[in-house]
């Protein structure tokens, strides 16, 4: 087997590839990349058995075959190299040898017969998808994903189809939900039941999105979602189990609220929540007509306080938050105006941008 291929695209493509390795596998072949010539294409695929990727790219003075090499070592051997055409060659005794000008490697690889088999993506029957729905989505829920491994069915995104063509994507730690409804997809897939896609797929899949230009192929089968671009393919084994109802902790009626400019509201909580707890980070917020008050208090440290002028409607309160799960949130809005309704001291919080009803993020209270 051998090939020759530019240093750039195929420097971009195991970038892509190296980010689905797995760093600590007990299984030295998923270290590897599996690298495939056929008919003048290469294929480089990548798999931790949870998440896998295939990237084709075109190559030149092409013999059919197929290798391993150290993802990490590969990638690095390619990123010193001059953007110049490669020469890579399969010798005896999975040694490969790498040439370019006047650079010349002998890599150990391992066979490639070891590497475990990837679904047959090209037969899957993709449903286009709206790339701009899907990033804003994922940005929007998967910082507040659980990483707790004794919550298992919670350590993902669920991914539901709720009416009229228009998902949900929802996140849940037990402390704060973020939920985000778009009409992603152009034709309706036959979705009977919400899944769960993990933290690290869903990072890979955003990578994709990110390069992506107006629409993807997104395709469901027996417990793995599947996407394409271009000659780009990811696959993702969903998490089993059943997703809480998430919708029975959410507030139906809130007699209290507050419009808050964003950035001044994040300035401030960043400021005030330098002397919170360092563990629970609680800041306490005092509302009442036309003014939040928001402090801070930990005695090692001191006390801080700010004020802000506000829309409030409503019997003044007090009421204590997580100033991270607070600014998490605010760190992906984008609207001038955000709005702050509440129960009461004991009942959770809802944020959302003032006029964009499809992003909702709701936040449990704390004692200060």
């Amino acid at each position: 087997m051998k090939f020759s291929i530019h240093r750039d695209p195929l420097l971009a493509a195991l970038q892509k590839a190296q980010s689905v390795v797995e760093k600590k596998s007990t299984v030295p072949i998923l270290s590897n990349i599996l690298c495939v010539v056929k008919d003048g294409q290469l294929s480089l695929s990548a798999t931790d058995l949870e998440v896998g990727i295939r990237i084709t790219l075109p190559v030149e003075n092409s013999q059919d075959g197929k290798l391993t090499l150290s993802a990490k070592n590969f990638l690095d051997i390619v990123k010193e190299l001059p953007a110049k055409n490669l020469e890579i060659t399969r010798k005896e005794n999975n040694w490969t040898e790498i040439i370019c000008g006047k650079s010349k490697f002998n890599v150990v690889s391992l066979a490639a017969d070891e590497f475990p088999a990837l679904p047959q993506f090209e037969e899957k029957n993709y449903n286009d998808a709206r790339v701009e729905a899907l990033k804003e989505m994922i940005q929007k829920t998967s910082f507040a994903v659980a990483t707790d491994p004794t919550r298992y069915n919670l350590n993902g995104v669920y991914f539901e189809n709720i009416e009229n063509n228009i998902m949900r994507m929802t996140a849940t730690d037990g402390h704060r939900l973020s939920l985000v409804d778009q009409e992603v997809f152009m034709t309706i897939p036959d979705l009977k039941r919400g899944l769960i896609i993990p933290k690290k797929g869903l990072n890979e899949f955003k990578k994709l999105l990110d390069e992506a230009s107006t629409s993807i192929g997104m395709a469901f089968e027996r417990g793995y979602i599947f996407i394409r671009m271009d000659q780009s393919f990811l696959f993702v084994r969903l998490i089993e189990g059943e997703y809480p109802d998430y919708r029975q902790v959410i507030p139906k009626e809130a007699d209290k609220t507050a419009v808050l400019p964003r950035e001044e509201f994040n300035s401030a909580l960043k400021r005030v929540s330098l002397l919170a707890h360092e563990k629970s980070r609680g800041v306490k917020l005092s509302l009442q007509a036309g003014q939040l008050t928001i402090t801070s208090s930990n005695p090692d440290m001191g006390e801080a306080r700010e004020e802000l002028d506000i829309t409030y409607s409503g019997d003044p309160i007090e009421i204590g938050f997580n100033a991270r799960y607070l600014l998490d949130c605010l760190s992906v809005m984008v609207g001038d105006q955000i709005q702050f309704n509440f129960t009461n001291r004991m009942r959770p919080g809802i944020l959302r941008e003032v006029g964009k009803v499809n992003h909702t993020y709701m936040i449990m209270p704390m004692s200060i």
